[in-house]
């Protein structure tokens, strides 16, 4: 194995848009040849191949194992010696998910695992449902994904195991009580194997807005609605569940926490939660270390209301970026190759997270792209960003070529163009034109019109990504990765985009 990291060139910025895509390129096409980051595989072979992905594989194996389809979770420096045991654990999970069986993992077998265990994807309904209830044909894989995310919220004693038979409908039964303390449902809904409830359950941003709608007007304690018959079991569960709820958050911040189910509600000062709060404090609140310390022995709705707030803004990834802002602050060797390093193991810390920590960036300051410069999401930001600002730039040469044509005229020195409003043109040249002024002339309709069409072709590769949202939810990661596919593609009408702005 190769573990050298990738080279690299600091990035020189300047004001200008179109010289700032594509800064990190040799960073990227080094990281890419080690692995580090990557595009989904197109065979048995690439998905197995180590030395370039690495980092993919150790993400499968880790949702296989959350899944219960491999018996021991993988240690990274030992993935190479289990490749066998993967594909092994894959084939099994795409027979329960209904999906082709060729023990590979494509884009279809990628994203089903993406939603059964991802904290942040949506699924798509096609592939899990019909008529509201789970089909028939992937419940195996469906009930191992229910157990799990029931586990993580401390509403399950235990994650799936290799060995697994279907949840009864009893297993729903905390979860059930959940949401009525928490007021996400009334006391007439019964929870069961549908869209309805396994939606809630796998919808992180419902479960955590729901903690913070119940924080008291001094943020000190919840207002749980308890039932009359059993108030210390319904406040004991309360507890479990908004200690583990909050694990999720931090995990997904970026954050070194265990989401393991345990009542932990009040909180050991050696333990990795405490200082997780600590730590989150500081950095994203701008608490000084003392208050700090203080609020991290228990779980209280000040930690929910600062993480509600982020979560209520609005999740369209938009065409202004903050990785420039990050990317800036990144100015010596030491800080990239920590970062790579930092990356490398990680596993499945490169895909969730990354809509917690896109949040955080677009309402918070310096602070906290500080914070993200040691954790994973510099890279895969800058790499999809990246392909956003591309397609921006050929959104600005199409309005520009239709403002030109809406005009109806284009004009040289020695040159006239007219257009009609079917874009035919009509050319004027000067009476005593010369040769060499007719060249520049005609030169300047044939730029204009290069730069309409890669612009076109820009804006046709976003509507087929929207297009794909429109027909079948895809999911954050989803969009992240046909940015990362295509990101080829658009580099080579960048290129000739910016020849032309040069030329």
């Amino acid at each position: 194995m190769n573990d050298t990291l990738p080279k690299y060139t600091l990035p020189k910025f300047s004001e200008s848009p179109i010289d700032q895509i594509g800064q990190f390129e040799d960073i990227l096409r080094e990281a890419g040849n080690k692995g580090v980051i990557n595009v989904p595989p197109n065979s048995d072979a690439e998905t197995y191949n180590i030395e370039s992905q690495r980092i993919r594989l150790q993400t499968i194996a880790e949702r296989l194992y959350l899944l219960g389809y491999l018996r021991n979770k993988i240690k990274p420096n030992k993935i190479d010696k289990k490749l066998e045991e993967i594909r092994e654990a894959v084939f099994v999970f795409q027979k329960d998910a209904n999906l082709k069986k060729d023990h590979w993992v494509g884009n279809k077998t990628w994203y089903a695992l993406d939603e059964l265990v991802s904290f942040e994807s949506e699924f798509t309904y096609d592939q899990w449902f019909v008529n509201d209830s789970i089909k028939p044909e992937v419940q195996t894989a469906m009930h191992r994904a229910i157990q799990l995310r029931l586990w993580c919220l401390g509403l399950h004693s235990k994650q799936p195991r290799k060995k697994f038979d279907l949840l009864k409908k009893a297993s729903l039964f905390k979860f059930g009580k959940i949401l009525k303390i928490f007021l996400i449902k009334d006391k007439h809904f019964s929870p069961g194997f549908n869209f309805e409830t396994i939606k809630i359950l796998f919808d992180q941003d419902i479960l955590t807005n729901a903690i913070v709608k119940r924080s008291s007007p001094n943020k000190k304690s919840f207002l749980l609605q308890l039932s009359d018959q059993n108030k210390e079991g319904d406040h004991k569960l309360a507890n479990r569940y908004i200690v583990n709820s909050a694990k999720i958050e931090l995990w997904l911040l970026g954050f070194k926490v265990d989401i393991d189910g345990k009542d932990d509600f009040i909180i050991s000062n050696k333990s990795d939660l405490y200082k997780a709060i600590i730590d989150y404090y500081q950095q994203f609140e701008n608490f000084d270390k003392a208050t700090a310390k203080k609020l991290a022995v228990t779980i209280t709705p000040d930690l929910f209301v600062g993480i509600g707030a982020a979560n209520d803004i609005d999740d369209a990834f938009d065409l202004d970026d903050a990785s420039e802002e990050i990317a800036k602050n990144i100015s010596n060797p030491e800080q990239i190759n920590k970062a790579w390093a930092y990356i490398k193991t990680k596993g499945m810390r490169l895909w969730d997270g990354l809509k917690r920590v896109w949040r955080w960036i677009k309402m918070t300051t310096k602070k906290v792209s500080l914070f993200i410069q040691n954790n994973v999401f510099k890279g895969f930001f800058r790499y999809t960003s990246k392909a956003y600002k591309i397609i921006k730039q050929g959104m600005k040469e199409v309005v520009k070529s239709i403002q030109i044509y809406l005009k109806g005229h284009m004009n040289t020195s020695e040159v006239q163009f007219y257009f009609s409003k079917d874009m035919d043109t009509t050319t004027y040249f000067s009476k005593d034109i010369s040769s060499e002024d007719a060249e520049l002339g005609l030169q300047k309709l044939l730029k204009q019109s290069k730069a309409f069409r890669l612009g076109c072709r820009m804006i046709g590769f976003l509507l087929g990504l929207i297009i794909k949202l429109a027909t079948n939810f895809i999911g954050w990661t989803r969009l992240l990765f046909s940015l990362l596919k295509g990101y080829k593609e658009l580099r080579l009408l960048y290129l000739d985009l910016k020849a032309l702005a040069i030329g």
